[in-house]
C-alpha cells in the first residue's frame, strides 16, 4: 500500500467536496503521519497530534492523518521515499539515518531529515511471565524470545542486544518476530517466554499482559546498559518505577531513549509551524493525551536530546516563544 497516494486521495476528495480550488494545493496541505502498531504507544500518540492539527484545519488549511505501519526503522524509509512527511521513531534510528549509519548505511545519509520535537522518553523493557522460572538474562537460554518485526523499534533494539550478549538462534529454543500486537496471544498462551520491547509506559497494553497473563519486567544486566549508552549520546539510566506494574515490588533498571517527530526539510516552514502550535500552543492538552506523556514538559521536549537539525519552521515557533535554549540554537543548525 502506498500510504501517500491513498491519503492524497482522500484529501482531493474533501477538497473537491468543499472548494475545487483547493484541490490543487491538496498535496502541499497534506500531512502523512506514520506511526506503529495500533497497540503500541506511537499510534494513540500519533492520532492525538493529528486530532490537533486538524482542529484548525479551516483557518491554517492543513489536514494530517496518521497510519498504522511497521514502526520506527520503517517510518525512516517511508520519509525517505516520500510516503511520509511525518514520522514517530527514535532519536537513535534518526540519528543514524541523518548520517548514513549501521541498518541505514544501504541507503546512504539523509541529509534532509529534520527534528520537530522530542515527544517522550521510552525504557528498553524486557518482559518475561512470573511463572516462567526467569528472573535474570541467566535464565533465558533455550527459551522462546521474540524480537519483533522487521522494520520495528523493538527488533532493532533486539539486535543491538544480541550483539552485546554474543547471542545467537542456537541460544534459544526459537526466536519470532511477532510485532507489538502479534505477541500478546503467544506470550499469553506460553508459546513465547521472552519480550523485547521499547515503548512508552505506562502502556494499555502492558497493564493487559501484567493483570491477566502475569507478566512482570526485568532488569537488564549492567554490560548492555553500559553497551547501550556506548552505542551514542541517545541511551541513558532509567528505572522504571514499581507501580507501574502490579507484579514488579521494586523499581526496575534498564535505559532510556527519546521518542521524537521527525519531518522533512520539503515540508514548508509554514506547515511545521502550524505542528508545533499544535503540541505546544494550548498549554497541556497534548501532554494529558496520553498516560507516556505526562512526564513531558516543553523544556524537555525542545531542548533534550536533539541529534537531528531542527526543522526551519520548529525552531522559528520556539524562538517566537521563548521555549528555545541558547544551547539547543546554537547546535540545532
Amino acid at each position: 500500500m502506498n500510504i501517500r497516494r491513498l491519503a492524497l486521495s482522500v484529501c482531493v476528495a474533501a477538497a473537491l467536496g468543499t472548494f475545487a480550488t483547493d484541490a490543487v494545493r491538496a498535496e502541499d496541505k497534506f500531512l502523512a503521519l506514520g506511526t506503529a502498531s495500533v497497540r503500541g504507544t506511537y499510534y494513540p500518540v500519533g492520532n492525538t497530534l493529528c486530532k490537533l492539527i486538524n482542529e484548525n484545519r479551516d483557518i491554517h488549511l492543513v489536514r494530517c492523518l496518521s497510519y498504522p505501519t511497521g514502526g520506527s526503522v520503517y517510518n525512516i524509509q517511508a520519509l525517505t521515499s516520500g510516503e511520509l512527511d511525518l514520522a514517530i521513531t527514535r532519536s537513535d534510528l534518526a540519528y543514524k539515518a541523518f548520517n548514513g549509519l549501521d541498518q541505514f548505511a544501504a541507503i546512504g545519509a539523509n541529509r534532509a531529515l529534520r527534528t520537530v520535537t522530542n515527544l517522550y522518553s521510552q525504557p528498553v523493557v524486557i518482559t518475561v511471565r512470573r511463572d516462567s522460572g526467569i528472573e535474570t538474562f541467566a535464565d533465558f537460554q533455550g527459551k522462546v524470545i521474540n524480537i519483533g518485526n522487521r522494520g520495528s523499534g523493538k527488533r532493532a533494539i533486539a539486535d543491538q542486544m544480541f550483539k552485546m550478549m554474543g547471542w545467537t538462534e542456537v541460544d534459544f529454543a526459537e526466536t519470532t518476530e511477532y510485532s507489538t500486537q502479534g505477541q500478546v496471544k503467544p506470550f499469553c498462551d506460553k508459546k513465547v517466554d521472552i519480550l523485547i520491547e521499547s515503548i512508552g509506559l505506562p502502556a494499555p497494553l502492558y497493564d493487559k499482559l501484567a493483570a491477566e497473563c502475569g507478566a512482570k519486567f526485568i532488569d537488564i544486566p549492567d554490560v548492555i546498559a553500559a553497551g547501550f549508552r556506548k552505542s551514542g549520546p541517545f541511551f541513558f539510566d532509567y528505572k522504571i518505577p514499581a507501580g507501574l506494574n502490579r507484579n514488579n515490588d521494586n523499581d526496575v533498571k534498564t535505559v532510556g531513549i527519546k521518542v521524537v517527530l521527525l519531518s522533512l526539510t520539503t515540508v514548508s516552514p509554514e506547515t511545521v509551524e502550524t505542528i508545533a502550535g499544535a503540541i505546544f500552543g494550548e498549554k497541556g492538552k497534548f501532554q494529558k493525551s496520553h498516560p507516556a506523556l505526562s512526564l513531558s514538559d516543553p523544556d524537555s521536549m525542545v531542548n533534550e536530546g536533539i541529534h537531528v537539525p531542527l526543522h526551519d519552521g520548529a525552531k522559528k515557533y520556539y524562538e517566537d516563544n521563548g521555549l528555545l535554549s541558547k544551547t539547543t540554537a546554537s547546535t540545532a543548525k
